[in-house]
């Protein structure tokens, strides 16, 4: 494209000023209009660039926990809780060696973008069911920390803590200060798995969070998660 164009230029020049003069070299005009060209066309490419890479960086996380998911599913039905005492990493590590596990505590700002997968065992039904798990991964570029919630069986007004205890925001039936909502704004009433995300650029990734900050927002897919 830019070979033509400067052909045509050259083309012109010599038709008004003979073929001699042509052949000198490029004119200042002749060079702007080629460096004007050329910035056009990174002012397209650029920002498509990078929106194509920071999808494909969020699809990684999110394929990321759906494995992981997979895989926590797969030991859930074995021992039927997700209790740290049932699944300590060193279980899910054995199952799962492909992910570098963190329980109960934040992926390192250092490995955004790697198959670092925090794991937190919460209660759903009753006290020390263990019976839902939340997932987080940490996508690279663009910063989003995603999450995935399982809940193996329905939510109560007043549990959904995490298995080692302490006070934390209740699953509430209603609506109100400590509901965890779903993105219909509907509070989570039924088993299932449910994602949400943190973005741009989230100060940390860690699967307790959505327990200790305050009312989370919870979609049905990863297209319609919401921010939290």
């Amino acid at each position: 494209m830019l070979k033509s164009t400067l052909t045509r230029l050259r083309e012109s020049r010599s038709q008004i000023e003979g073929e001699g003069a042509a052949e000198a070299g490029f004119t200042l005009i002749e060079l702007m209009v080629v460096l004007l060209i050329i910035a056009i066309l990174l002012a397209i490419a650029i920002p498509t660039f990078l929106g194509v890479s920071g999808s494909a960086n969020d699809r990684a996380a999110q394929s990321n926990l759906t494995n992981a998911l997979t895989e926590v599913k797969a030991l859930y039905q074995n021992s039927q809780t997700y209790l740290t005492a049932s699944l300590p990493v060193a279980t899910l590590t054995a199952s799962a060696p492909e992910f570098s596990w963190t329980q109960a505590a934040a992926i390192p700002s250092t490995s955004k973008g790697s198959n670092v997968v925090s794991e937190y065992p919460v209660d759903v039904g009753t006290a020390a069911d263990g019976a839902g798990v939340i997932l987080a991964a940490w996508a690279k570029g663009t910063g989003t920390c995603w999450y995935t919630l399982d809940l193996e069986t329905a939510p109560t007004a007043t549990n959904f803590s995490p298995d080692t205890g302490g006070t934390v925001q209740a699953l509430s039936a209603t609506s109100g200060a400590n509901a965890q909502e779903t993105s219909g704004g509907a509070a989570l009433a039924s088993a299932g798995v449910y994602y949400s995300q943190v973005s741009p650029n989230a100060g940390s990734c860690d699967a307790r969070t959505p327990t200790t900050g305050g009312p989370w927002m919870w979609g049905t897919t990863y297209s319609n998660a919401p921010q939290s």
